[in-house]
């Protein structure tokens, strides 16, 4: 749960889910004015997931930027190298596993293998990728498996939420496919790749207004009403 406490952390990631809040929704603006909506998930949108990395690496820089000077020291003393390789690796498991896992929820067996891969990287990208690179590849998967507990970290607590999120959004997503309407958006996996889209900007969307209506509540006490309704749909725990 967000603490009013720590403000630095506060400050993070308010402007983290700004910059999420303003460059996603220009992406989805720019493509769809360029009539490419419809393409997403294939080999020729690739550039879009390379947007979306840009983005959460230089978002991560300022999430993971401090003025203490022993926490810069015990970076400097980290192998970079080998944290690279093995966060390398690390992607390439969860990649492969949400590429089975979406397989397994019913997703095309045998055709549609690149969109799937292309769906699987997006989710990669949007959930376990900026959690690897704030917590590292160990604390990640503790974190992912329920084995450690984020406490009051609230830059972990955000990507934590994002990640839910966006899988439920994927997921949630799938629900239009089957339906007879006919459109081109519900050719697989256009409806699940913006379902995970819109779930991580719903997400930032969410932090943004729990973190003023925090601020705001100092001041006006019955806006308590609303963090608390917002902590009710708080999907991490």
């Amino acid at each position: 749960m967000f603490s009013l406490q720590n403000q630095l952390e506060l400050r993070k990631v308010t402007i983290s889910s700004l910059i999420t809040c303003i460059y996603l929704p220009s992406i989805i603006t720019v493509i769809s004015y360029k009539g490419i909506l419809y393409s997403v998930g294939n080999g020729s949108s690739c550039f879009v997931l390379a947007l979306i990395f840009v983005a959460e690496l230089l978002k991560s820089f300022y999430l993971n930027s401090s003025s203490d000077a022993q926490a810069k020291k015990n970076k400097a003393n980290k192998n970079i190298a080998g944290d690279i390789l093995r966060g390398f690796v690390f992607l390439l498991c969860v990649k492969f596993t949400f590429f089975v896992g979406i397989i397994l929820f019913g997703a095309p067996v045998l055709d549609c293998h690149e969109e799937t891969l292309m769906l699987s990287l997006l989710l990669t990208l949007l959930t376990v990728f900026p959690l690897l690179l704030h917590t590292g590849v160990e604390s990640s998967l503790q974190l992912l498996f329920g084995i450690r507990n984020y406490g009051k970290n609230t830059v972990i607590e955000m990507l934590v939420n994002n990640a839910l999120l966006t899988v439920c959004g994927a997921w949630v997503g799938a629900v239009v496919i089957p339906l007879d309407w006919n459109t081109p958006w519900q050719k697989w996996p256009i409806p699940c790749y913006l379902g995970a889209v819109g779930g991580f900007l719903l997400s930032n969307v969410l932090t943004v207004l729990k973190v003023t209506l925090m601020s705001s509540a100092q001041k006006y006490p019955i806006l308590n009403i609303f963090v608390q309704i917002l902590n009710g749909f708080q999907v991490s725990k």
